[in-house]
């Protein structure tokens, strides 16, 4: 698919300056994926390669909303994947939202993975399990009310991850039990307790199939977003600290300086 330079010129600057995105207008889902494929280029280029991949409206509820049978997926880039405790300028984000995820670490044996894998097989790839905070930035657009084709053509608006020290083996995760707690500037502002958006191997063998389907690299020690558990919440301009607690896999947290 050959893919407007314009419009990707545009995109990418405007990610750059944290200014409004000029929303593509995909024909269907392959051509977003297209036009996403092209913006990570682009993107990943300047920001240390992709270091990962997000899962996005993967519950049962918003799969429903928009009106499709499987999941979105976007890239994560390597300049923007923290770790807990960094503290990151509140001039990299033009209107930021966080969700609490679950992050899967890929091990060796993802090296060299030509074909589709099953359940059993994508939890044979999985590493260990972190926490994390995924960081969402579409510099004030209304991603409530665009098309799903139009966020996956702009990645999804992933602006970053911050991943959490602590991890557990899949075999030591109990996700009916897994609570999380999120606050802002030391005020809970979210919890729940089980309920993750779907079965993380479940989301990690959707997307390292999608992945591998279009022809996108995978290698050892890169992330899989798995979905968030609270709803995206935006962060106040006066906001500074954000943290969340998983049990059995410890605090995540940054802050936003002036």
């Amino acid at each position: 698919m050959e893919i407007d330079r314009t419009w990707l010129d545009a995109a990418v600057a405007a990610r750059a300056a944290h200014t409004a995105f000029p929303l593509p207008e995909p024909a269907d889902m392959s051509a977003a994926y297209a036009m996403q494929s092209a913006y990570a280029a682009r993107v990943a280029a300047q920001k240390g390669g992709v270091s990962g991949y997000k899962l996005a409206v993967n519950s049962p509820r918003l799969m429903a909303h928009f009106g499709v049978g499987e999941p979105a997926w976007a890239r994560i880039f390597r300049d923007e994947t923290h770790l807990s405790g960094q503290r990151l300028p509140r001039a990299c984000f033009g209107d930021l939202f966080i969700e609490p995820e679950l992050a899967a670490i890929l091990g060796p044996g993802v090296e060299g993975l030509a074909g589709p894998v099953d359940r059993d097989g994508a939890l044979a790839l999985i590493e260990r399990y972190h926490g994390a905070i995924e960081l969402v930035d579409a510099n004030g657009a209304a991603m409530a009310s665009m098309a799903l084709t139009q966020a996956v053509a702009l990645n999804v608006f992933n602006a970053g991850i911050v991943l959490g020290e602590a991890g557990q083996k899949p075999a030591t995760l109990d996700i009916a039990t897994l609570k999380v707690t999120q606050s802002v500037d030391g005020v809970v502002v979210g919890e729940t307790t089980g309920t993750p958006p779907q079965d993380p191997v479940e989301a990690v063998r959707f997307a390292v199939n999608a992945v591998l389907s279009a022809g996108a690299a995978l290698s050892p020690g890169m992330v899989i977003m798995c979905g968030t558990h609270l709803p995206m919440r935006r962060i106040a301009p006066t906001e500074t600290e954000v943290a969340v607690e998983m049990s059995g896999l410890g605090r995540i947290a940054f802050s936003l300086t002036d």
